[in-house]
């Protein structure tokens, strides 16, 4: 075992899981600083409404615990929303969707509403975050990721590679074999 080798893997190991959760926490909290889970139900239609989101150049909204029968609208949109069909002819397309939440990228700046129509109980959260935000949580958590990966591969190569036998003799000592000139 190479203890040098063991630490710098372990120090590259620690920073890296420092940045991807770091990278993690960011996103959160530039999440949440502009999220909101209000809507309004329009009691005619069972709509569920949520207050405006203002899209601005570079945003890119972000929806945490879609529900069946949603989507995101534009305001000038909303009043043809009655059912769940005239809410598929209308609704932004989302770019990015796995497990409850949905990513919109590139939609053009204006108002939008996100809408549904089925009773539930968890409420679904909306928020954006600027382009540039999300391109720092991405470098910190890939970054990180990468830097973790090559941390754990050199705790490894550190614990398996044989520390190299000090010379029983000195640099100068006449009978160490290295010194014998012939």
């Amino acid at each position: 075992m190479n203890k040098k080798i063991l630490v710098i893997g372990i120090a590259m190991l620690i920073i890296g899981i420092a940045m991807a959760a770091g990278g993690t926490e960011y996103f959160e909290s530039s999440f949440t600083n502009s999220s909101s889970t209000h809507y309004s139900e329009i009691k005619s239609t069972g709509l569920n409404v949520s207050s405006n989101i203002t899209v601005k150049s570079g945003y890119i909204v972000i929806i945490d615990g879609t529900v069946s029968d949603s989507g995101l609208v534009n305001y000038s949109s909303l009043s043809s929303v009655t059912n769940a069909t005239s809410l598929k002819s209308v609704e932004q397309k989302a770019s990015e969707s796995d497990s409850g939440l949905a990513l919109y990228i590139n939609l053009k700046p204006g108002t939008y509403k996100y809408v549904y129509f089925n009773g539930t109980s968890t409420i679904p959260e909306y928020g954006h975050i600027t382009g540039s935000q999300f391109d720092a949580m991405a470098a910190l958590v890939l970054g990180g990721g990468f830097i973790a990966i090559v941390g754990f591969v050199v705790i490894i190569y550190g614990a398996v590679k044989k520390q190299k036998p000090k010379s029983p003799y000195a640099a100068d000592d006449p009978y160490n074999i290295d010194n014998i000139k012939i």
